[in-house]
């Protein structure tokens, strides 16, 4: 099921009256301060909270885990001076993007993970972030799980090259860990299709139909967030502000190459999906055929059988064409003989022309 947060019709964009957004926990807000030779970590209690602890002196990194709060979205908002169409961008479903603000830059992706309590499930979320000259903000809608558990390990970790550059290229690490993340669910997409192929070949069935047309929307919903974030990437390597550095340039074309590659991968999976929906067709088509080939023959044996059991048994006794078979002692002996006799030369005849 694809779940949609949307303004509701008619508001204006600040009233922000989302509708669609499950109402849940207060968001986790995390603080990462650090540069090349220090590193803190704290949870905050709110979103002044974490404004209020920011050391412009070194980079800063504001990870919102849940949207539950409007409020929060909108005291970030105030803070870093986004616009009312930002913040609904933000709380709001849209498609990958990158923007262009007074002081930084906004980028929307989609993050595809899979679901380990559901088997074969694949969830879709958006990373809403932005980030200027000394912080990031990201906004991850659930809670249930954090995405960028390695980036903070990364983080804690002295002499790494997170540490030793800026905000830009923590934007570059969020962004490639989103990327990575389409590996291992194309990964499962394929296994299952090389099942659902067998499964198709040898007993179609519909439980297999829909797992088929399950992976097929799952296949356009990535194919609708991949393709996009390939110009995000783009744009992002040819970024004139300044805010994103040659070095980190050179990382975000790696990263390009990646969600190049995702895509035609997911090209070739819906291509595959698709072809196997005739080998679905097909195989019933076969099976039908082999049923009605067996059902013909059955009926073809018991015709001529059915012929002489309905002349045989007209029992026309006192007829002055009377049936001297009737009355013959070893009629029915005979009777079952010719049966038999003609059912063996059908097979016979049936195995020369390869019908059976």
């Amino acid at each position: 099921m694809i779940k949609l947060t949307y303004l509701k019709p008619g508001t204006s964009p600040s009233a922000l009256q989302i509708e669609g957004c499950t109402k849940g926990a207060p968001p986790k807000i995390t603080l990462c301060t650090y540069d090349i030779s220090t590193f803190e970590e704290v949870m905050c209690d709110d979103a002044s909270d974490a404004i209020r602890r920011m050391d412009p002196s070194k980079n800063n990194w504001i990870d919102i885990n849940g949207l539950a709060d409007i409020e929060t979205v909108r005291v970030l908002g105030t803070h870093f001076n986004l616009s009312p169409l930002v913040i609904e961008d933000i709380l709001t479903s849209q498609r990958p993007k990158m923007e262009h603000l007074d002081e930084g830059i906004f980028l929307i992706t989609s993050m595809v993970r899979t679901n380990k309590e559901k088997e074969g499930e694949v969830e879709i979320e958006q990373l809403s972030l932005f980030f200027g000259k000394t912080y990031v903000v990201t906004f991850q809608p659930e809670q249930s799980r954090d995405s960028f558990d390695e980036v903070r390990r990364r983080l804690r970790m002295e002499g790494t090259l997170i540490r030793k550059y800026g905000p830009d290229f923590l934007t570059y690490t969020l962004l490639d860990t989103v990327v990575d993340h389409y590996f291992p669910v194309l990964e499962m997409i394929g296994d299952d299709t090389e099942l659902i192929e067998e499964a198709l070949v040898e007993r179609p069935s519909r439980n297999t139909l829909k797992d088929l047309f399950h992976y097929k929307r799952v296949l356009l919903e990535m194919r609708r967030g991949a393709w996009p974030q390939r110009e995000v990437f783009s744009h992002l390597m040819h970024e004139e502000k300044g805010l994103v550095c040659d070095q980190t340039r050179t990382y975000l074309r790696d990263c390009y190459e990646h969600i190049t590659q995702i895509i035609d991968i997911i090209e070739n999976y819906r291509d595959l999906t698709t072809g196997l929906m005739d080998v679905y067709h097909s195989s019933l088509s076969f099976r039908t055929n082999e049923i009605m080939r067996v059902l013909t023959l059955v009926s073809t044996f018991f015709m001529p059988l059915t012929f002489l059991a309905g002349v045989y048994g007209m029992n026309f006794h006192d007829s002055p064409y009377n049936m001297p078979e009737l009355t013959c002692r070893y009629g029915y002996p005979a009777f079952w003989i010719a049966a038999l006799l003609i059912c063996l030369g059908m097979f016979i005849f049936f195995r020369r022309k390869k019908w059976l």
